[in-house]
């Protein structure tokens, strides 16, 4: 004869247990997860390192000159006047006399009824006496231009000897009497001093008689 099976059924100490130790690890896994929750999405990435910013753009400082030219940049120059070009012809007495003016003078004088305002004059005494005057000219001219007489108001019609010298010979002479006029153009690109001279070719023509005129002396570049 078959005995019945006897049907098991847990025992409730066991279930419990089961239970208690359940909640146990639902407990202690809640904290976990919330913190795991925080640390990976919960909270605000940390801004990356070189990332473009998304918010509004923000005004820059202008870049510092990187230039290491110490020199300061140039002023324009100052505009100057252009120096004026040489005159072509200058007057003889407007160059440096050297010292040796005594016995001439420079005035307005009638030569061969004529009157001329610039007239260097000399009257020399006894025969073969001269007055000379000596310019500085420093190489700086080509010719010497003159006209030679003698003054009309000289009371005795002898004539007179003119001469030029450069650089103390004598390149030039010429001689002339009263009434008359004669053109002078001499070669004086090589003079360093010019020198006119007035001489007399009579005894009579002594004490102020006889009055030489070089008219209008001038230089020419």
């Amino acid at each position: 004869m078959s005995v019945p099976r006897r049907r098991r059924s847990s025992h409730p100490a066991i279930v419990g247990a089961v239970i208690a130790a359940v909640a146990t690890v639902v407990a202690a896994a809640v904290p976990v997860a919330l913190e795991l929750n925080r640390d990976t999405g919960g909270g605000a990435a940390p801004p990356v390192q070189g990332a473009p910013s998304t918010g509004p753009p923000q005004p820059t400082a202008p870049a510092a000159s990187t230039s290491t030219d110490p020199s300061p940049t140039p002023a324009s120059p100052a505009v100057t006047a252009s120096p004026s070009p040489q005159a072509d012809v200058v007057p003889l007495t407007e160059m440096r006399e050297m010292d040796d003016f005594e016995g001439w003078e420079q005035e307005p004088l009638t030569v061969a009824g004529k009157p001329h305002q610039a007239v260097l004059t000399a009257s020399p005494c006894w025969l073969n006496d001269h007055y000379t005057v000596t310019f500085v000219v420093s190489r700086q001219f080509r010719v010497l231009e003159a006209a030679v007489g003698i003054a009309d108001e000289s009371p005795k019609a002898r004539p007179l000897r003119f001469s030029v010298l450069s650089d103390s010979k004598e390149v030039f002479t010429t001689t002339v009497g009263l009434g008359r006029t004669r053109p002078v153009k001499v070669d004086i690109s090589d003079s360093t001093q010019v020198s006119l001279r007035v001489s007399t070719t009579s005894v009579e023509q002594c004490h102020g008689d006889s009055l030489g005129a070089w008219i209008a002396p001038r230089l020419r570049r």
